[in-house]
């Protein structure tokens, strides 16, 4: 099946872009890298009347690091993030991730913008970008603004995001203390989507106690989902197994997962206590000893 038709625009600028969309009109759609939208599309489930596609808009397009942290243009692609050196040494969740996605093709075309604002509950990067505490910036032909990863993702295929807005740029801190990250996840088949999938940051403190934790969940909710008494369980503590096992205990207590096509909800439920497990185990690991174990 072929899409409707629909009017297509290139702009070259950012100004330009934010210029087409500033109505807010609902029959607008944004165009990244175009894995999600264009299936859509192509099925008919999605008619927009007018598409911008942000592919030229080589500012958005970048990855760099200053005083204030890491920062992603939000048409970098996934393959992009894979394959970055300093982001494996930085910020070796982000690349874990980006590994994660889909296949190769799929990894080549897609952008981390696009990933996170289509906020499939399915999806890697929310998680991750929970995770690490990132802050989106997002643009209009108004104003810029922030707005930090907790309250950006709203629901299943739903974010903060206005519809007159474009994600523009992601900034991920960079602590000088002892930290380390993980992502672990299980999907059904080459390149399926995720059954369940844990996000975890872990800070320790000189006597290599836990003393700062994030936890993010994806494909057992709505959204992808804090799980803030599996964090809560593990401040001023060490991952020993009794620790652990509380939890995720405690995540599969926060998670809210559905039964489809791809596994049972009683499914992604025990899957997700050993991924916790897992990626907190890892995450803590490259706190004590840096970065990739």
């Amino acid at each position: 099946m072929f899409p409707r038709p629909f009017d297509y625009f290139s702009p070259s600028t950012l100004s330009e872009a934010l210029e087409l969309i500033k109505s807010g009109d609902a029959e607008t759609r944004i165009l990244a890298g175009g894995q999600s939208l264009l299936p859509a599309m192509k099925a008919r489930n999605l008619s927009p009347k007018k598409l911008v596609d942000l592919g030229g808009i080589r500012e958005l397009n970048f990855i760099s690091k200053d005083e204030h942290g890491l920062k992603i243009g939000a048409t970098t692609t996934t393959a992009t993030i894979e394959n970055d050196l300093e982001i494996a040494c930085l910020v070796p969740i982000l690349q874990e991730t980006a590994g994660e996605i889909a296949d190769p093709l799929v990894r080549n075309l897609g952008t981390v913008g696009g990933n996170l604002c289509h906020a499939d509950p399915v999806n890697d990067f929310p998680p991750a970008m929970l995770a690490v505490n990132a802050t989106f910036t997002l643009a209009s032909a108004q104003k810029t603004r922030s707005i930090v990863a907790d309250e950006f993702f709203v629901d299943r295929f739903k974010t903060a995001a206005k519809s007159n807005e474009i994600l523009t740029q992601i900034q991920i801190p960079l602590r000088d203390a002892k930290v380390g990250n993980a992502y672990r996840k299980i999907r059904k088949g080459s390149g399926g989507f995720t059954i369940a999938g844990v996000a975890a940051q872990i800070e320790v403190d000189d006597e290599n106690v836990i003393s700062g934790c994030r936890i993010a969940l994806s494909g057992v909710g709505s959204k992808a989902l804090r799980a803030l008494r599996s964090e809560a369980a593990l401040l001023g503590k060490t991952p020993e197994a009794a620790v652990l096992g509380e939890a995720a205990w405690l995540a599969v207590e926060a998670s809210e997962p559905n039964s489809d096509i791809t596994a049972s909800a009683e499914y992604r439920r025990k899957v997700l206590a050993v991924l916790v497990k897992d990626a907190v185990e890892v995450a803590y690991k490259r706190a004590v000893m840096g970065n990739y174990e």
